[in-house]
């Protein structure tokens, strides 16, 4: 099986996923969308959806077995993931078979936890838990993170 990875990153998150991949598919990696049998498609949580600067790519997915994955900086939910997932998939093109799919938290970079701090002073209730997401959210994706990524591209049987 020849396997083609399509990732956009703001923060390397997602990357760091796609890198996991890449090592663990190594002979069915291939660079060519066209020449792939099934196509990894990774983005960052933007607004909620996929990264805007995937939507070039997406038109090639038609046809194709595809896997979509990404990282948020917001966790601690399946349910959540699942949302933003379901918005993953509902991007792409008619004739897309989406044969798995994964997502996992993702650190932020420190602007935003000041940008909670100066918010909390004046909303305590709404922004001290965004604080506490903030924390929980550093070093992810951590170790966990990978193997779990790596075990559900097994599960979908992109890896042997």
């Amino acid at each position: 099986m020849r396997v083609a990875i399509v990732c956009a990153s703001r923060s390397g998150n997602t990357e760091r996923l796609a890198e996991r991949a890449r090592a663990a598919l190594g002979d069915a990696l291939v660079n060519d969308v066209e020449a792939a049998d099934v196509v990894l498609l990774g983005s960052w949580c933007d607004k909620g959806g996929l990264a805007e600067e995937l939507a070039p790519a997406l038109p090639e997915l038609s046809g194709k077995r595809v896997f979509v994955f990404g990282t948020c900086g917001f966790g601690g939910s399946q349910d959540y993931y699942d949302r933003v997932l379901d918005r993953y998939q509902a991007a792409l093109p008619d004739g897309a078979e989406v044969i798995g799919r994964f997502m996992c938290q993702g650190q932020m970079p420190p602007s935003v936890r000041e940008r909670y701090v100066a918010m909390a002073e004046r909303d305590p209730e709404r922004f001290t838990p965004m604080i506490e997401n903030y924390d929980r959210a550093l070093g992810h994706p951590d170790g966990a993170d990978l193997a779990a990524f790596e075990a559900a591209l097994r599960a979908a049987g992109v890896l042997g």
